[in-house]
């Protein structure tokens, strides 16, 4: 299943490991969990499918918090022609996008999607030093590591990091991710080769 802000959630995030009734198609099958979902309607299980196609729309549930008011800025920069109305309605448009069709992120706190270059970013997995210098087109991952923090959390990051906390090996799936105190969240813009890293620890 193709999701456009989330690359492989089925290993990334996981389902649940046995079948349950989605509560949109009412059908049973291996589903997301939605039980930490936001919003004022309580749902149990989402299927992959009802996911994506949106069904979340006409439900008081989202998914996550994206980061609308700096989206809003970059689509100023991004096309200066745009009216504050139009910047708005694109703004909600993408927002809701994200919100209502894309897979939760498990972390420890709550922090907003990052977005750039005018569009909510691609997360595409957990940092590590393999991941980041395979990233990374010369091979630099410390460099990039320590130029792709999010403009929200730049200012808490330090070289420390990379030695102290990034992990040595690669974390290929949910389950692999429980075993550190610390993860980090690596985003690619859809409209370049940006990368934008968040973390956080429990």
């Amino acid at each position: 299943m193709l999701f456009k802000y989330f690359e492989n959630p089925e290993v990334i995030t996981g389902l649940r490991k046995s079948k349950t009734k989605c509560d949109t198609c009412k059908e049973e099958k291996l589903c997301f969990d939605a039980e930490a979902y936001y919003g004022g309607e309580n749902i149990s299980s989402v299927c992959p499918e009802c996911l994506a196609n949106g069904e979340l729309y006409d439900l008081d549930v989202f998914t996550c918090e994206g980061d609308a008011e700096e989206l809003k800025r970059q689509l100023k920069i991004t096309d200066p022609s745009l009216t504050e109305s139009k910047i708005e309605e694109l703004a909600d448009q993408k927002t809701r996008e994200l919100e209502k069709t894309t897979p939760k992120i498990i972390s420890w706190q709550d922090w907003s999607w990052p977005c750039a270059d005018g569009d909510y970013c691609r997360f595409i997995g957990y940092g590590s030093k393999p991941f980041y210098n395979r990233l990374a087109p010369d091979g630099n991952g410390k460099k990039l590591f320590a130029d792709s923090f999010y403009y929200r959390i730049r200012d808490v990051s330090d070289e420390g990091l990379w030695d102290g906390l990034l992990p040595d090996k690669e974390i290929k799936d949910y389950e692999d991710s429980g075993y550190y105190s610390a993860l980090f969240y690596v985003f690619k813009s859809l409209n370049s080769d940006k990368i934008i890293t968040m973390w956080d620890c429990d």
